[in-house]
């Protein structure tokens, strides 16, 4: 029997898929731990869910024998109301991934250019490569952890359909101000999309962030993608959306599948949306736990960049595996960043003070050894 043919696509054939935080009840059937485990990797809120989100779900999860809606209609409305555009240019997503995979589906052909920066969220690499697309990456500045939008900018030629950016951005925590991108969109070309990945805004706490919306509204190609899976805790639910042109939110509808937000995500969605006063408790205990990580790294060996997003980047200068390994044997679990291209790198959520307090501990206890 003649061996089978590989049905695989040529670019997917040495793909290595996107490889998520690891799972509490992963790390404590692998080690045997009975303890409390402290999940700092995936950048969830450990305050836990928007209490008008959880009430407005329970009451929805007595209607899941039900389709949703599939065009979300009151989710696109809420959104279209808040952000005084049309509800053709609002697209719902099931998480704001979502966004970016439809993004390279629906737009990019085999050899088109994709634009974006090293160190950054690694799907925006991986959708353009399941694309087949001519990926670009500009490395990042000030010490390897910071866009370079300039250097951006200069990787776009007449083949580049989409730019990718995250401000703030995951995994190094850092940002790029108004007058920064204002001169970078001074640069692009007008049939470039520009997906401005905005998914910890609402922890940011300076003054300076950009206005991607203003650009919107000036009739450029701009998608942008927000979530409310971090502040709002809701990531289990994965629910998030994208504003948009109407004919780039139309290319990503024409790809989408089928009710791909749930009934009890577009219903919790809306709730969380009304609830300011957890999302603002929510970002002042963030940026209280983060100064408290600061603080106890300060006297250690390590680069800590700053960071306007619910996590922080070590760079320990030893290896981020051995670290994750032995941190977990702790209790532990936190996010290295070898693959990022930062070895000595991870990443780390706060979660309530007593797992800061044990992170911190046990952190300085594996650097002295």
């Amino acid at each position: 029997m003649s061996e089978l043919k590989n049905l695989l696509r040529e670019p997917l054939r040495s793909f290595k898929p996107y490889v998520a935080g690891k799972p509490i009840e992963e790390v404590r059937r692998e080690l045997n731990l009975s303890g409390r485990i402290a999940k700092l990797a995936s950048n969830e809120n450990p305050l836990g869910t928007s209490p008008k989100a959880l009430e407005a779900m329970h009451k929805a999860i007595d209607e899941v024998y039900l389709y949703p809606d599939d065009n979300a209609y009151y989710f696109r409305k809420k959104v279209a109301e808040r952000f005084e555009v049309g509800i053709e240019n609002v697209f719902a997503a099931a998480g704001s991934v979502e966004v970016l995979e439809l993004a390279a589906i629906a737009f990019l052909n085999p050899g088109d250019r994709v634009v974006t920066s090293q160190r950054t969220f690694a799907i925006y690499a991986l959708a353009a490569m399941k694309a087949g697309a001519d990926l670009q990456m500009a490395p990042m500045i000030d010490g390897g952890f910071r866009y370079d939008l300039p250097a951006l900018a200069a990787l776009i030629n007449d083949k580049t359909k989409i730019v990718f950016l995250a401000n703030p951005t995951n995994p190094t925590g850092t940002w790029f101000t108004k007058g920064e991108f204002d001169a970078f969109m001074d640069r692009v070309p007008a049939d470039v999309l520009v997906v401005y990945d905005s998914a910890y805004e609402e922890y940011a706490t300076v003054d300076d962030l950009p206005d991607p919306m203003r650009h919107f509204r000036a009739g450029r190609r701009l998608l942008y993608v927000r979530t409310l899976s971090k502040a709002y805790g809701l990531a289990g639910m994965r629910i998030g959306y994208a504003i948009g042109p109407a004919d780039m939110v139309h290319g990503l509808m024409t790809c989408r599948v089928p009710f791909n937000a749930s009934l009890v995500a577009q219903v919790g969605a809306m709730a969380a949306m009304d609830d300011l006063e957890f999302v603002h408790k929510s970002r002042d205990f963030n940026a209280g736990e983060i100064q408290f990580l600061r603080d106890g790294l300060k006297d250690l060996p390590v680069v800590v960049p700053p960071s306007q997003t619910n996590f922080v980047l070590i760079d320990t200068k030893k290896d981020a595996n051995w670290l994750f390994v032995e941190l977990q044997k702790k209790g532990i679990i936190v996010r290295p960043m070898a693959a990022a291209g930062m070895p000595g790198a991870i990443r780390v959520s706060p979660g309530l003070r007593e797992d800061n307090e044990r992170f911190v501990k046990h952190l300085r206890e594996l650097l002295a050894s």
